[in-house]
């Protein structure tokens, strides 16, 4: 029994240093591994068709603000707005174009995206339901013609009605199905200076309006978008790097942009450089990182995130990142990225040194129309604007782009990109219809781009890594523990049984004497007394 205590106490010594092996050394790097193996992007494995096609659509919901008192502001009155939606479509995203470099470290892709109207989420809301917001497009050229040349300006003015249909204000009646995807009709039949006027129009190739095959024209806020492509990508397989897995390489064959100016500095670097993923995936092992970089080619231009602190989404721990300060809070020469500040924006409510103020960008260059980029309800920006306009309710919960970031894959679990988009509402000269408007940085609409891990999906990754790193768990601390059980009892199992009773024990003499033995009183010797 003694012997026994002594090997099981060995036994426990063993298991739980083997435990701690595991658990430490061998567990992780098999992981990490396996990681590695199921996010690097290799023809024909199941994280490549995923990426080929997303294998979920992301929800992109749309938020109108519909103009409540349109002719008051026409008179140079306050404007209000109420947020209407959302409108929920299903946006789709297929890779096409495929193609590995030699080594197959990059590939190369385009990427198409399609939008389908989701009825049952949008309920009770439709497509049809009637609207008025601001005339984006007449707002847009009339602005692009007072920059440009005065006379043209004139020469519009006359021939307004033609162009934009008989408008009575800066606002228009539409539906989200028109404004958004369908088109606005506009240089309709025209004829003489107003069909010279549509051309020019025509000319600038603006992303945002397209020319049918009868000379006439649409605007359509998204229309540009939807099964269409958004340039052509490089980007990191990881075989080499995994620290580099989906990173941009370059996008549409550059690694810089042409978009935004040189800054005083004389260098343009800061804000043109493209770098980071496009935002559908990340590199593994994000642990411990504090940023990362997202490239949108929707706003054209690299945006950064940083690490705010731990979450979960549907019970899978993630880390949380939102978007920097130096996105639309700090631009600027006293950031080192004033060439952010392009001051396209004729008259516009901006600095002494040509910024817009705190929590606006200016996407003129990236639009080629004046179009101004804000958080949702304007949240964050300065009150230059916000003082302007009601019906701004800015809700960090609702209005904060974030992403959920499950740290040792890379994969997105949840998030939203919530941008606004604006433009500045003001009196244009020559143009009558505008003699009496405030100037106002006036909201559109913003969208939330977002994703949403659905069950299929959240089961893939319990399946793939959370059950199994929980296993993992129970295996090395099962064996940590039943190791030191064994190692800390046993030996004291030893020494109890070794030690003696603590009771006193008198050991008992008994001598056994024969009779013969013992001489008897006046034998061998004699009698005393003789």
């Amino acid at each position: 029994m003694v012997q026994c205590t002594l090997v099981l106490a060995g036994i426990g010594v063993f298991m739980a240093v083997g435990g701690a092996l595991l658990g430490w050394v061998v567990f992780p790097g098999a992981v990490h591994d396996k990681i590695i193996e199921n996010t690097e992007l290799r023809q024909g494995t199941p994280q490549f068709k995923r990426f080929e096609a997303l294998p979920q659509p992301l929800d992109f919901k749309v938020f109108i603000f519909n103009v409540t008192n349109p002719y008051e502001v026409q008179m140079g009155k306050r404007p209000r707005v109420v947020e209407v939606g959302p409108y929920i479509y299903f946006q789709y995203r297929q890779k096409d174009n495929i193609r590995f470099s030699r080594d197959r470290s990059k590939v190369h892709f385009s990427q198409q995206q399609l939008y389908v109207f989701d009825a049952e989420s949008s309920y009770p809301l439709t497509e049809n339901d009637p609207l008025m917001v601001l005339n984006m497009h007449m707002n847009s050229i009339l602005q692009i013609a007072e920059d440009e040349t005065y006379d043209s300006l004139r020469l519009i003015n006359v021939e307004l009605n033609r162009i934009f249909g008989r408008p009575d204000s800066m606002f228009l009646r539409t539906t989200p199905k028109e404004f958004l995807f369908d088109g606005v009709p506009f240089c309709v039949n025209v004829i003489g200076i107003a069909k010279a006027i549509c051309k020019e129009i025509e000319k600038r190739n603006t992303k945002t309006i397209r020319v049918l095959p009868d000379g006439s024209m649409k605007f359509s806020f998204f229309n540009h978008k939807n099964m269409t492509e958004d340039g052509i990508y490089t980007i990191n397989t990881g075989v080499k790097n995994a620290l580099e897995t989906q990173m941009i390489e370059f996008w549409n064959g550059k690694n810089m942009l042409d978009k935004w100016s040189n800054s005083s500095r004389g260098s343009s670097m800061t804000c043109n450089k493209i770098e980071g993923t496009d935002g559908s995936g990340y590199p593994p092992f994000r642990e411990g990182v504090q940023r990362m970089t997202i490239f949108s080619s929707d706003f054209c231009r690299t945006v950064d995130i940083k690490y705010v602190g731990s979450s979960s989404y549907e019970g899978i721990p993630a880390a949380r990142y939102v978007t920097d300060d130096n996105f639309l809070n700090k631009i600027g020469p006293e950031h080192n990225n004033d060439c952010y500040c392009v001051n396209r924006i004729p008259k516009a409510i901006v600095k002494a040194n040509g910024c817009l103020y705190e929590g606006a960008l200016d996407l003129s260059t990236c639009f080629d129309a004046p179009v101004v980029l804000t958080l949702p309800h304007m949240m964050g920006a300065a009150e230059e604007y916000t003082s302007l306009i009601d019906g701004m309710h800015p809700d960090p919960e609702k209005h904060q782009i974030f992403v959920d970031v499950e740290p040792l894959t890379g994969t997105p679990l949840n998030g939203g990109k919530r941008v606004q988009f604006n433009m500045f509402l003001r009196r244009i000269d020559s143009i009558r219809l505008t003699d009496r408007l405030p100037t106002t940085l006036f909201p559109v609409l913003w969208i939330e781009e977002g994703i949403a891990l659905n069950e299929d999906m959240v089961k893939l990754i319990d399946d793939s890594l959370m059950k199994i790193l929980t296993i993992l768990d129970i295996v090395q601390w099962t064996m940590i523990a039943i190791g030191l059980f064994l190692a800390i009892s046993m030996p004291i199992l030893y020494f109890t049984k070794r030690r003696p009773s603590s009771g006193t024990i008198t050991p008992t003499l008994t001598t056994t004497t024969s009779a013969a033995s013992i001489p008897e009183r006046g034998g061998l010797g004699g009698n005393p007394d003789k």
